[in-house]
C-alpha cells in the first residue's frame, strides 16, 4: 500500500512539473453566451469549461465569461445550460497569437429542463443526452419556484419522491423514493457518503439550500456505485462552487397558519483570485420556527425549531491539469415539541427534544494525466454529538445521548480509449466507509454501540458503441464488516437514441443493507403516555434488492412550443426485507416493535413528466406516479388487545405510501422585473397506523386526498445590486390533516398530509 501511495504521488508530481514547463504561455479567453432566438438574449448561468483540464466558469447577468491562464494547446470547449442544447468547440492556442482570444456562442432552445452535467449516474462529467441512466433534477429555478429553505421542501418536486414527516414533537422527517422508506435511499453530498445514519433522523431540516448549486436524483438501486443503503435510489446533493466574486443576502419571514412566525437569514459570498487559480465561498443560515398547535390541545403538532450553518468551499487549481477542493460545514439544530415548552423537558408532560451539534469535512484532489486519463483522490468526515429527552409523564430517566463518527476515503481513475466497436470510458475506484455510533437511551433499555466498516471496489465499463447506442456496464465488490460473504453488486444500463428526438433507456441494478441500525431506530415516538421503541433481531440478515427501470424521453413542438414528455416504469424486488412487527411491552411499558426479516417486498408502478418553455416568458414542468407497494405476506403490525377485545391486525400494504401522487412547476413572466410562480402537490390516499392511547384500539386508517398549492410573487426593484421582493403563501387552499389526537395521551406518530397549513412568507434578497 506504501509503494502505491508513493507511486500516486510521483506520477502527480511528474505530471505538475511537466505541465510548468510546457505551459509556460498562457492565454486568456473571453467570449458571451446568446440564445439563439431571433433577440439574442443572453444565456445567464451557462457552464463554460475546458475539456480535460480544471479550467471552467459561468456566464454572467450579460452573457459574458473570462477564462484566465489557459495555456498553448488544442483544446475543446463545452458550453451547457439548462434547457439549451450543449455546444462543444474546439480551439487551438498558439504562442505567435495575442494573449486573448475572443468568442461567441449561440445556444438552441432543448425543451428538456436537464442540468448542465451530470456526475452522479457514472461518477464523471457526462451532459444528460448521452447517459444511459434516468437523472433527475432540482436546479436553482426550482428552488426559486418553491421557495424552499432546505432539502426537505425541495425533494417533493421530483417524479417518485416524496418528503413526509413522522412525529408531530420533533419532526422527525423522511424522502420517500418511489415510495421505499428513507432508509432505503442513499444522501451524499458531493458524491460523498458522509451523511450518516445518525444525520438521516433530522438531516432534511438541516441541509440550507443557499449551499446547493444543484440536486441529482437516480431511482433504483445504485449500490454498485455507491454501496450500502442505495436500494431505492441515490440524492446527491453538489454544493456551489466559487466562479465569480459575489454575495447574496436573503431574509425570509413565514406566518405558520397566518400568526406562528418563523424566520430565515442567508448569507453567500464567493471571491475568485485574478488568475481563476484560487477561490472561496462562505456561506451562513439561520432558521428559527416557534411551535405549532393545530388542535388547541397544548401539544405542538410542528415543534420548535432552531438550525444555525455556516461552511464554505474553496478550489486552488495547481495546474491546468489538476485541482484541490476543500469543504468545511458546521450545523447546530435544535428542535423541541410536546407541551410546556418553557420548562425543563422532564417537567412537561410530553416532550421530545434534540441538541445536534455536527461537523463535516472533505477534501478532494483532480488530475487530468494527458488528455484521456483522470485520477481523482477524497477524504470526508463527519462528526455529530447528539443530545436528547424522549419521555412522558416527567421521566427524569429519558435523556440520552449519541456520539456518531463517519469517514470516508477513496481513490477513482478513469481513461478514455477507442476501438473498432466504439469507445469506452472505464472508470474504477476503491471506497472504504467507516461509521462508529454510540447511543445511550437508559428509560427504554436501549444502548447501541455499533461500527460498521465497509470496503469497496467498483469497475465499470462506459461503451460507446455509436452516436445512437450507449451500454454501461460494470460491479462492484464490498466487504461489510457485519455480512459474512462478500457482497457483489452489478449494474447494466442501455441508452438507445431512437431518434434525434426520442430515446429509450433501461437498467437492471441491485442493492443491499446491512442488518444495522438506521435513522428510525434512534428516535422514540410517544404513544399513549408510553414510548414506542424499536428493537433488531437477534438474527437479523441482510436485505437484497433487484431493480429494474425502463425509460423513454421524447421531445417536440406544438404550435411552435417546445414539449419534453418523459415515462418511466420501474420495479424492485427486496429479498429478506426488513419489516416491523408488534413485540408486546417491556417492564416499563414500552410499546416494542421488532425490525426482523420478512419474506419480501415487491414495488412497482410508472412515472409520467411533461415540461415546457416558452420564450422564457412561461415555464411549466409536471409529474405524476402510480405505484404499488406490497410485502409478499402479509405483515403483523398490531397485536391486538385482550382486554378491550380486538385481534390482531395484518396488512400487506407498506404504510403510508399513496399509490397516486404528482407535482407542478409554474413561471410566468408578467413583465421584466416581475415574476409569478406556482407549484403544488397532490398526495393521494394511503394506509396510517393509528396506535392506541388517545383511541381505545390500533386502527389502521385509509387517509383522505391533499392538495397542495403554493403561491409567489417577485418584483426586481433595483438592478447591480439586484433587489428582488417576494410574497406569497404556501398551501393557500389549507389543505392539512384535521384529526389530529388530543392531549397526553396522543400517537405523536399519527401524523400525514402536506408538512404545514396554509403559510403566508415575505422576503427580501441582495444579489
Amino acid at each position: 500500500m506504501k509503494k502505491l501511495f508513493l507511486f500516486v504521488i510521483l506520477i502527480i508530481g511528474l505530471n505538475n512539473i511537466t505541465n510548468i514547463h510546457l505551459y509556460a504561455h498562457h492565454k486568456t479567453i473571453k467570449g458571451k453566451v446568446l440564445v439563439a432566438n431571433g433577440g439574442l438574449e443572453p444565456v445567464v448561468g451557462a457552464t463554460v469549461r475546458i475539456a480535460n483540464t480544471v479550467f471552467g466558469t459561468i456566464t454572467d447577468k450579460e452573457g459574458k465569461f473570462t477564462i484566465r491562464n489557459v495555456p498553448d494547446g488544442k483544446f475543446e470547449i463545452i458550453i451547457s445550460a439548462v434547457g439549451l442544447k450543449t455546444i462543444k468547440h474546439p480551439i487551438e492556442l498558439k504562442h505567435i497569437e495575442g494573449d486573448e482570444l475572443e468568442l461567441e456562442f449561440q445556444m438552441e432552445e432543448a425543451p428538456i429542463q436537464t442540468a448542465n452535467i451530470i456526475v452522479t449516474a457514472t461518477r464523471s462529467e457526462k451532459i444528460y443526452e448521452d447517459i444511459p441512466i434516468k437523472v433527475s433534477t432540482i436546479d436553482e429555478k426550482t428552488l426559486n419556484i418553491t421557495n424552499s429553505n432546505n432539502i426537505k421542501e425541495a425533494l417533493n418536486y421530483q417524479p417518485g419522491l416524496r418528503t413526509e414527516i413522522n412525529c408531530q414533537n420533533c419532526g422527525f422527517s423522511q424522502v420517500r423514493i418511489n415510495g421505499m422508506e428513507g432508509k432505503y435511499s442513499q444522501i451524499l453530498i458531493d458524491g460523498k457518503p458522509i451523511f450518516s445514519t445518525l444525520n438521516g433522523v433530522y438531516g432534511l431540516d438541516q441541509i440550507p439550500t443557499a449551499m446547493i448549486d444543484r440536486i441529482e436524483v437516480i431511482r433504483g438501486g445504485g449500490s454498485s456505485l455507491y454501496g450500502g443503503n442505495a436500494v431505492a435510489g441515490v440524492i446527491n446533493i453538489i454544493t456551489k462552487e466559487p466562479c465569480a466574486n459575489s454575495y447574496s443576502i436573503e431574509y425570509n419571514s413565514a406566518f405558520t397558519n397566518n400568526k406562528i412566525p418563523e424566520y430565515y437569514i442567508n448569507l453567500n459570498s464567493s471571491i475568485i483570485s485574478e488568475k481563476q487559480d484560487e477561490g472561496l465561498t462562505l456561506f451562513g443560515t439561520l432558521n428559527q420556527r416557534y411551535e405549532f398547535d393545530a388542535n388547541g390541545d397544548g401539544f405542538s403538532e410542528i415543534g420548535r425549531m432552531n438550525v444555525k450553518t455556516f461552511g464554505g468551499r474553496h478550489f486552488w487549481k495547481l495546474a491546468p491539469k489538476s485541482k484541490i477542493v476543500s469543504e468545511f460545514h458546521t450545523i447546530f439544530h435544535e428542535i423541541r415539541g410536546g407541551n410546556k415548552f418553557d420548562v425543563p423537558p422532564h417537567e412537561a408532560d410530553v416532550c421530545e427534544t434534540v441538541k445536534n451539534n455536527t461537523i463535516l469535512g472533505q477534501t478532494s484532489y483532480e488530475q487530468y494525466i494527458g488528455d484521456n486519463n483522470k485520477l481523482s483522490l477524497y477524504l470526508s468526515f463527519q462528526e455529530t454529538k447528539r443530545n436528547s429527552y424522549y419521555g412522558a409523564n416527567k421521566d427524569l430517566d429519558a435523556y440520552g445521548i449519541t456520539d456518531n463518527q463517519t469517514y470516508a476515503a477513496g481513490a477513482q481513475y478513469y481513461i478514455i480509449f477507442e476501438n473498432i466497436l466504439g469507445y469506452h470510458i472505464v472508470t474504477a475506484g476503491y471506497d472504504i466507509n467507516y461509521d462508529a455510533i454510540n447511543d445511550s437511551a437508559p428509560a427504554y433499555n436501549r444502548s447501541i454501540h455499533q461500527i460498521t466498516n465497509t470496503n469497496g471496489i467498483f469497475i465499470q465499463d462506459d461503451w460507446n458503441i455509436s452516436s445512437f447506442l450507449n451500454i454501461i456496464w460494470g460491479a462492484r465488490f464490498d466487504k461489510h464488516n457485519l455480512i459474512d460473504n462478500l457482497i457483489i453488486n452489478p449494474r447494466a444500463s442501455l441508452l438507445w437514441k431512437i431518434f434525434a428526438n426520442l430515446s429509450f433507456r433501461a437498467t437492471y441494478s441491485t442493492g443491499y443493507r446491512a442488518p444495522q441500525a438506521f435513522d428510525e431506530d434512534l428516535h422514540v415516538t410517544q404513544v399513549g403516555g408510553e414510548s414506542l421503541v424499536i428493537k433488531l433481531a437477534d438474527d437479523l440478515k441482510p436485505e437484497y434488492s433487484h431493480s429494474f427501470n425502463i425509460s423513454t424521453d421524447y421531445s417536440l413542438k406544438l404550435f411552435n412550443i417546445p414539449l419534453a414528455l418523459s415515462l418511466e416504469y420501474f420495479n424492485t424486488i427486496l429479498e429478506d426485507a426488513f419489516i416491523l412487527e408488534d413485540y408486546g411491552t417491556d417492564i416499563k411499558g414500552n410499546k416494542i416493535l421488532l425490525r426482523k426479516n420478512g419474506d419480501g417486498v415487491k414495488v412497482y408502478g410508472i412515472t409520467a413528466e411533461i415540461q415546457s418553455e416558452f420564450k422564457e416568458l412561461l415555464t411549466f414542468r409536471a409529474g405524476v406516479t402510480y405505484q404499488n407497494s406490497l410485502y409478499n405476506n402479509p405483515v403483523e403490525w398490531s397485536s391486538g388487545d385482550t382486554v378491550i377485545g380486538t385481534l390482531p391486525q395484518s396488512s400487506d400494504k407498506i404504510f403510508r405510501t399513496p399509490n397516486l401522487y404528482s407535482f407542478f412547476l409554474t413561471s410566468v413572466k408578467i413583465v421584466d422585473g416581475l415574476n409569478l410562480y406556482l407549484s403544488g402537490n397532490f398526495t393521494g390516499s394511503m394506509y396510517v397506523p393509528h396506535y392506541a392511547g388517545y383511541i381505545k384500539g390500533d386502527e389502521l386508517l385509509d387517509s383522505k386526498n391533499f392538495i397542495e398549492i403554493n403561491s409567489k410573487l417577485s418584483y426586481e426593484i433595483l438592478h447591480y445590486p439586484d433587489i428582488i421582493l417576494s410574497i406569497g403563501c404556501y398551501n393557500i387552499f389549507n389543505s392539512y390533516q384535521n384529526d389530529f389526537d388530543i392531549g397526553i395521551n396522543r400517537d405523536a406518530g399519527f401524523i400525514y398530509g402536506p408538512a404545514r397549513p396554509m403559510t403566508i412568507f415575505f422576503s427580501i434578497k441582495i444579489i
